[in-house]
């Protein structure tokens, strides 16, 4: 088995700096880096992360924490595509993953530093963004290693993997104009104001702005499918921040026969949206992709953010 002094001599470096060069230290000169980052897979090696982290007191494993969800609520399907990525990203590196779930920030928060400190877990991947998150300031305090899938905080300097969602709410926003005979189109989301919520809405007012076409918000949850369209009889397209809030208010437009007259749009092309709503035009996120990226992030310092590209089907 290729060992990294066999890189190293084969590199004409000392087994220090082909440790740095391995691990993207920036002392390290990118040329170098590449150099000997070759010779490694030339040879065969493969870097034990099980040996690395013992000696650093640190488990294999990366903490998933998810954004409060009571027992009650439906499992997003996207964040298990999201997980589908991560598993596959973290499996060539022989780590595992652990979830952190929880119905309250309180109680998702000792779940995290229970992760920390009982389980030696050091790295975190964080599948929302809350502003003053208590459990994002846990891990920034204590230096603990993390990136958010999504957009940060403001005003933090979060590493972080997200999509473009303005450009994404603005081309699903224009998907449905210039397919569909519509000027009146609505945008729902959830009452909660997610970021990539708030993002999309940004990018669906854009679109409609240089078309001086209006707006409608649907805030599904505060109103109801038949107290909205009262209101707003105009209405023409949907445009859905994503797929768990379109499937909660399928039924009543089912039921107010709008489902078959309206064209909609919605976010996250999941399977299970694609079988139970297959005429709906989806913007697919590749979530499956976003956990790879995020993973990628993770274990690489030097790289503060990516984007992956969304596509419309």
């Amino acid at each position: 088995m290729a060992t990294i002094k066999d890189i190293a001599a084969r590199a004409g470096v000392s087994v220090s700096t082909a440790s740095r060069a391995l691990n993207d230290n920036p002392r390290i000169s990118e040329a170098t880096r590449e150099r000997i980052k070759k010779i490694a897979t030339e040879i065969g090696y493969h870097p034990n992360y099980a040996a690395r982290n013992l000696t650093r007191g640190e488990a294999n494993m990366v903490g998933l924490v998810f954004p409060v969800t009571t027992d009650e609520a439906p499992a997003n399907p996207f964040h298990i595509d999201l997980m589908r990525g991560i598993a596959a990203a973290l499996e060539s590196r022989d780590y595992s993953m652990v979830v952190a779930l929880a119905p309250t920030q309180e109680k998702l928060l000792r779940a995290v530093k229970s992760m920390v400190l009982q389980s030696k877990i050091h790295n975190f991947l964080l599948f929302y963004t809350l502003e003053h998150d208590p459990v994002a300031a846990y891990l920034r305090e204590h230096g603990y290693n993390f990136v958010v899938i999504g957009h940060p905080e403001r005003h933090q300097n979060d590493r972080y993997v997200d999509n473009d969602n303005v450009a994404a709410g603005y081309a699903a926003t224009k998907q449905l104009l210039i397919n569909h005979d519509v000027t009146h189109l609505a945008y729902i989301s959830s009452p909660n104001h997610w970021q990539y919520e708030e993002d999309r809405r940004l990018g669906y007012e854009n679109c409609l702005a240089e078309r001086h076409l209006p707006e409608a918000d649907w805030y599904y949850g505060k109103q109801s499918a038949s107290e909205f369209f009262a209101q707003h009889p105009n209405v023409d397209g949907l445009v859905c921040a994503d797929d768990i809030l379109f499937l909660k208010l399928n039924h009543e437009l089912q039921e107010l026969h709008l489902l078959d007259r309206l064209p909609i749009i919605c976010f996250n092309n999941s399977k299970l949206l694609g079988m139970l709503l297959p005429d709906v035009e989806k913007v697919d996120l590749r979530p499956h992709e976003l956990g790879k990226k995020a993973v990628e992030l993770l274990f690489n310092p030097n790289i503060q953010h990516a984007f992956v590209a969304f596509r419309i089907d």
